[in-house]
């Protein structure tokens, strides 16, 4: 029996009740089946959900087929109903972070026809590789385009169209796809094909901030911070310039300069100590020699 994925209907629903319809216990936990899900599942590069279906914790959501199956900590009775509740904070970070990344990858091709070949959400930062090299240099335009199209609040649409509508929309993806394929669109910015769960308006992204660009065999990998995490990665660089900045008797918008600076005349003194202590060797080894 197919799982009713309810966070495609709407993916701000954060519980539902549910049906047991299969329990079967493994070396994991207990990996449960329902007829209707809030969780959504591991794909597309986007985390599984995580939070409580009754009193068992979900420790992870996949999809085999039509069917979402839940790894769960302790059994659920076959049959009966069972309300599940998603950890909101997370599932809302994840989802300003796929919009993120859609709204990166979306102007990255329109602007140099690279093509995004993989991202991954780690603990602490996005991963984005795209399959060209993009010199550091063009990263604070990309940049500032991405965060122009957040701040414009432009809403998202997602839908699965008939073959017929399909075949007449230019979509991004990384290979060839049967129908149905599911399109998330930001207007003027993105059309791609998308399994993942997103925000309604460009807006609740927040902000973008690329964090590197490096070089990953023929392209480059970024790596990329979005909305709430973004917000607490500023907020602790922030606190270590302001500690780097008292440490330099310094504005918080010079310890560049003053780092700079510090660096020149500790050069200075470190040429100078090597002076001094070759005269003082001089010295020592002049006066054994007149013994």
């Amino acid at each position: 029996m197919a799982t009713e994925k309810l966070y495609y209907t709407d993916p701000y629903l954060k519980e539902a009740d549910a049906t047991v319809l299969s329990c079967t216990e493994g070396k994991d936990g207990y990996t449960v089946l329902l007829d209707r899900t809030v969780f959504y599942p591991t794909g597309g590069g986007q985390p599984h959900d995580t939070g409580l279906l009754g009193d068992a914790k979900v420790l992870d959501v996949r999809d085999q087929g039509d069917e979402g199956f839940h790894l769960c900590d302790r059994p659920l009775e076959v049959g009966s109903t069972v309300h599940g509740v998603i950890d909101w904070d997370r599932r809302f970070m994840l989802m300003q972070h796929h919009s993120g990344e859609q709204l990166v990858s979306g102007i990255v091709h329109s602007r140099f026809g690279y093509d995004n070949v993989g991202f991954h959400m780690g603990k602490e930062v996005m991963e984005v590789d795209f399959d060209c090299q993009i010199p550091w240099e063009d990263i604070a335009g990309i940049e500032e385009e991405v965060n122009q199209a957040i701040w414009a609040n432009l809403p998202l649409k997602c839908w699965i169209p008939q073959p017929e509508e399909l075949a007449q929309i230019t979509y991004r993806s990384k290979r060839e796809l049967a129908w149905p394929v599911r399109i998330v669109q930001v207007p003027g910015h993105d059309c791609c094909a998308c399994c993942g769960v997103h925000v309604a308006m460009t807006g609740e992204v927040g902000i973008v901030k690329i964090l590197s660009c490096v070089k990953l065999r023929q392209g480059v990998r970024m790596e990329v911070v979005c909305g709430s995490r973004a917000y607490r990665y500023l907020c602790a660089v922030w606190e270590q310039n302001r500690q780097v900045s008292q440490a330099f008797s310094a504005k918080m918008l010079e310890t560049a300069a003053a780092a700079v600076k510090i660096n020149e005349t500790l050069a200075q003194e470190k040429y100078r100590a090597a002076g001094l202590q070759n005269l003082v060797f001089e010295q020592i080894a002049e006066s054994y020699a007149n013994q």
